[in-house]
C-alpha cells in the first residue's frame, strides 16, 4: 500500500505537520465529542453541503484520541467518494478493506519514518507501542 503512505508523504509536505489536530483544522474538518454507542470509537461524516465531521468519544485516552482522529481524517481523504450512509447499509461493501486502509494511514501519519529503529531493534512491538504512543496493530501496519 505505497500509495497511502505517498499521499501522507504528501500531506505532511504540505501542511508542514503530522499533528492531527491542525490538520483537521487546516482542513476545515469540525471535531465534535460525544457520547458513542459502546464499540464505536469515532466516525467521519460529509454532509450534503460537503461539511465534514469527526465523531469521536468523549471517553477515550488523549493517545487514543489522536489515533482514533488520524484513522477517520484516513477516511476523510482516501475515500472520498464513500457516503457514510451507504457504507453504513451496504452489505457488499468490502468494509475490512476500508477499515484497513484507514488503519495504514493512520500508522503512516501517526509514526514518523524518521525513527532510528536499531534504538528498537531488541525490544517487542508492545514496547515499541508503549514508546511510540500507538497500538501495537499501528505499529505492524506501519511496518508491513
Amino acid at each position: 500500500m505505497t500509495w497511502i503512505k505517498e499521499i501522507v508523504e504528501g500531506l505532511i509536505e504540505v501542511y508542514k505537520t503530522r499533528n492531527v489536530y491542525e490538520i483537521i483544522e487546516i482542513l476545515d474538518i469540525k471535531l465534535i465529542r460525544k457520547e458513542m454507542r459502546p464499540g464505536i470509537k469515532g466516525r467521519f461524516l460529509r454532509d450534503l453541503f460537503y461539511n465534514e465531521y469527526i465523531y469521536i468519544s468523549n471517553e477515550l485516552s488523549d493517545e487514543e484520541e489522536k489515533v482514533v482522529i488520524a484513522h477517520e481524517l484516513g477516511h476523510a481523504i482516501l475515500h472520498t467518494n464513500l457516503n457514510s450512509s451507504y457504507y453504513t447499509e451496504n452489505h457488499l461493501l468490502n468494509k475490512d478493506k476500508i477499515e484497513y486502509q484507514a488503519n495504514k494511514f493512520a500508522a503512516e501519519l501517526l509514526i514518523s519514518n524518521n525513527i532510528d529503529f536499531s534504538t528498537y531493534d531488541s525490544m517487542t512491538i508492545k514496547e515499541m507501542s508503549c514508546i511510540l504512543g500507538v497500538s501495537e496493530r499501528l505499529i505492524e501496519l506501519k511496518f508491513k
